[in-house]
């Protein structure tokens, strides 16, 4: 009996790559065709499983390719892609930038906090109310102040009443001398009524230099596509929209150098005031002469107000009184001449009751007259 002859072939597929075990049992070997037969069957088997092997390999060597590229693609866009939000986020800057960072940059808001509380952008402004001995001494001192501190006078308006005389001062000076020169006015006169107040303006100026810079970017876009268009149509579409963008950023500009000139420049706002009679009033209590002259002085008023109202009240009667005499001169003028009429009647009756003949003689004197 010939001896058995068996042979075991393993093929193994792990993952993406497949291993190919063979192990060959030969037993006994003893019939030389049978051998023969047996060793084409082998090769050919071998073969198969080669080709099989190589395809997986070959199969799945592309799909991983396929796969790091496709990685590596989406990393590239999702980091485009993030920087781009950050640049157009940073436009209106209401969100915080965390959102839009790695984990690693959360402690960088931290380290810049102690610059920003140092860069806050304040406005300064004062109002005062002082009541004064001498307005026109006080007057002249405010103006040496002024002068002296580097300040300037944007305003002034000056009144008088029958109380008061006084005027309002709107003082322009550099935020660095503000203080002192409230210090200096205050020792000039003490101040009746004082109120200084401070309006932080930095979130409104940091949210306007980033609305700037973001249109700067899309003004230089424009730009840009306003160079590189060939068509009539969309070379007057970037132009209107250049220009909006182009007025948007003037405003903005305008309104920056609006808040850098008032956090540089503080404002006081002053009324500075003398009651009547009140340079010669010390401390409530007047001697006699002072009390005569506040006396006169109420009654120069009194006269000079009743003045007024007669003043006014011709002013008033005199449309009415041009009138009145258009119709009664006329009136007038005839009723006098009936008058003078009616006297000469009578007159002319009287004498004829005294001289009997005055008839006669006028009847005589008609008769002599040539028909």
């Amino acid at each position: 009996m010939e001896p058995e002859r068996r042979l075991v072939v393993d093929v193994e597929n792990n993952g993406s790559s497949r291993g190919l075990n063979m192990s060959i049992t030969e037993k006994n070997q003893t019939n030389p065709k049978k051998r023969k037969r047996f060793g084409s069957s082998l090769a050919v088997l071998l073969m198969l499983v080669i080709l099989l092997a190589g395809c997986g390999s070959g199969s799945s060597a592309p799909d991983s390719g396929n796969a790091a590229a496709y990685k590596a693609a989406v990393t590239s866009e999702l980091s485009k892609a993030k920087n781009d939000s950050k640049r157009e986020g940073s436009e209106f800057n209401k969100e915080p930038d965390s959102q839009l960072a790695e984990p690693d940059s959360a402690a960088v808001p931290s380290a810049t906090a102690p610059a920003d509380s140092l860069n806050r952008k304040l406005i300064y402004k004062a109002n005062l109310t002082m009541e004064v001995k001498n307005y026109a001494q006080a007057q002249t001192e405010l103006r040496n102040l002024v002068a002296a501190s580097g300040a300037y006078l944007l305003e002034f308006t000056e009144n008088t009443s029958s109380s008061e005389i006084g005027g309002n001062f709107t003082i322009k000076v550099a935020s660095g001398e503000f203080n002192s020169l409230l210090d200096a006015m205050e020792k000039m006169n003490p101040a009746k009524q004082r109120n200084v107040t401070s309006q932080d303006v930095t979130e409104e100026y940091v949210d306007l230099a980033a609305r700037l810079k973001a249109k700067e970017v899309v003004e230089t876009r424009l730009l840009s596509f306003m160079e590189k268009a060939t068509k009539t149509d969309e070379l007057l579409a970037f132009s209107t929209e250049l220009g909006k963008v182009q007025e948007e950023i003037e405003r903005i500009k305008g309104r920056m150098r609006f808040l850098d000139q008032n956090v540089e420049l503080s404002t006081i706002e002053l009324r500075m005031y003398q009651p009547i009679g009140g340079a010669f009033v010390s401390d409530g209590r007047s001697p006699f002469g002072q009390q005569l002259a506040a006396t006169v002085n109420k009654s120069i008023e009194v006269l000079l107000s009743v003045l007024r109202g007669i003043l006014i009240m011709v002013a008033a009667l005199l449309p009415i009184a041009a009138a009145s005499l258009m119709v009664f001169i006329p009136v007038w003028f005839y009723l006098r001449h009936r008058r003078r009429k009616a006297e000469a009647s009578r007159k002319e009756v009287r004498q004829a009751g005294r001289d009997p003949h005055f008839l006669v003689k006028e009847t005589s004197e008609e008769e002599k007259k040539p028909e």
